[in-house]
């Protein structure tokens, strides 16, 4: 176009008197005045605030919201990401970012907790109350806040629409990890939040329906969008040689039940085979101190090395050691039957080859990459990973190849162009007023380039702190669910 590109941070939704040096409210006009008003006038007017909390500054969640709301304040919207914090932690420097922080976070206490809940709350329905008929609040699904202050989440009380993304069936992922508070709370209020949203965004199919049969409202507006990834914010690995005496697993996550690390484990203690078998698991979590016991129980403390909390270039120096990474194994627990899991894509750009033990819409079923193991609770076959990479490391292009992918398909500058357009449609400012059908997959149409020849069957600035005091006692958990990643 010729008027050029929109300027960072720019007010619109007016047409300026004034125009200097060619810049129009943020417009750079190149030569076609009129085209320029034209454009002008299509620029988004809608605000969101995007609304998170709880996870630490390094997870994954956070990376995601990070980069979701970065892609769609570049593509135009007028967009804040509000990030209640319950560590003592340091952020990017975004100028879209806005923190508060629940200081002295109880850990253990319960009446502490609600303490802590209600003030993250707080924020919450104070960020409801900002908002307008024409904007919307963007949150990833969190049970408590509603609950108290429910007068400002209603929908008959506020003016803004509310937009809810799902990433897991949320009762069964409660019960999976023994949290039982939210386990009740969802059972017993999670119909009322789904009713009182405008529109559900889930990152597959299954979560979307289950999720709109959950509110009881087939019509309400819905969207399926599978994660994506920062592709650029990672290297290409350089993939090690594989021979047949060492083939090294590697395993990043916040261990939880749902990544059935312990099918692995007991995959390992019946192999005796050739290359020797090691697996790196980098990270923490809950399921951790299960599965260094479990290692020990089987005699294979040898071969399973935990190397705590990884990041940064050691991070990096690890994935070029390892030749193969592992995905979730163990989503069939908390009862889904596909998934979107970040770690997976994290994987991709990265350019390693993945076993996996779900379907992921994003990656076709013969995807040459992925070996796709069994969703159930058998151990794993150590022995098939072993011809798996025996076939794709022969390659010395593949990290390339499935970066490729990772870069077509799965980054965010390609996926937030399809939330965005749902966003607007939903307050009236799309081009059409019919929200886009669910069930769509992300590659449908747009000519898939899978490598070929080893097919596999598919077994900114001035970041705002805000402090929230008052909670009792010392301790580093606090509120907030944790999905799959």
């Amino acid at each position: 176009m010729a008027c050029g590109t929109p300027g960072a941070r720019e007010p619109v939704g007016v047409i300026p008197d004034v125009i200097v040096d060619g810049i129009a409210a943020g417009f750079i006009m190149e030569n076609n005045f009129l085209e320029c008003i034209v454009a002008y006038a299509r620029v988004s007017t809608l605000k969101i605030k995007y609304f998170i909390s709880g996870y630490n500054s390094d997870s994954g969640v956070n990376k995601k919201s990070f980069s979701q709301v970065s892609e769609l304040s570049r593509l135009g919207l007028d967009i804040e990401l509000i990030l209640v914090s319950v560590e003592d932690a340091h952020y990017p420097s975004y100028d879209f970012l806005t923190t508060y922080r629940v200081d002295n976070v109880p850990k253990g206490d319960f009446f502490g907790w609600l303490k802590c809940s209600r003030k993250i709350s707080k924020v919450f329905g104070e960020t409801i109350e900002s908002l307008g008929p024409d904007d919307i609040l963007y949150t990833r699904y969190s049970i408590p806040f509603p609950l108290y202050y429910p007068s400002k989440y209603l929908k008959r009380f506020r003016t803004c629409k509310i937009v809810i993304e799902h990433q897991a069936k949320e009762i069964d992922e409660f019960k999976l990890n023994g949290k039982n508070l939210p386990y009740w709370s969802e059972y017993i209020f999670g119909k009322f939040f789904r009713e009182q949203s405008d529109a559900i965004v889930g990152v597959t199919n299954e979560i979307t329906q289950y999720e709109i049969a959950r509110a009881g409202d087939p019509e309400k507006p819905h969207l399926t969008i599978g994660n994506g990834f920062a592709v650029q914010s990672v290297p290409v690995r350089e993939a090690p040689h594989y021979t047949d005496n060492d083939l090294h697993l590697l395993c990043v996550a916040s261990v939880s039940r749902w990544h059935g690390l312990d099918r692995l484990l007991q995959g390992l203690a019946t192999y005796n085979g050739t290359p020797k078998v090691t697996l790196h698991i980098a990270g923490d979590g809950a399921e951790l101190p299960h599965l260094q016991k479990l290692a020990g129980d089987l005699g294979i403390s040898d071969r399973v090395v935990f190397r705590g909390f990884t990041t940064g270039k050691v991070l990096d120096a690890l994935f070029d050691q390892c030749h193969i990474a592992v995905g979730s194994l163990g989503i069939h627990r908390i009862g889904l039957k596909e998934a979107s899991v970040l770690k997976a894509r994290d994987y991709c750009a990265r350019g390693i080859p993945f076993i996996y033990g779900i379907p992921d819409p994003d990656f076709p079923a013969d995807f040459p990459y992925i070996f796709h193991l069994p969703a159930d609770e058998s151990p794993i076959d150590i022995e098939q990973i072993r011809a798996f990479a025996k076939m794709v490391c022969a390659d010395p292009d593949h990290p390339q190849k499935i970066r490729r992918y990772a870069e077509e398909h799965l980054d965010w500058s390609v996926k937030m162009k399809k939330l965005k357009d749902f966003l607007e449609t939903l307050v009236g400012e799309g081009e059409d007023n019919n929200p886009p059908e669910p069930g769509m997959s992300p590659l449908a149409g747009k000519g898939l380039k899978v490598p070929v020849g080893t097919a596999l069957s598919g077994a900114g600035q001035g970041v705002s702190v805000h402090h929230l005091q008052g909670c009792q006692e010392n301790g580093d958990a606090g509120p907030g669910e944790k999905m799959p990643e």
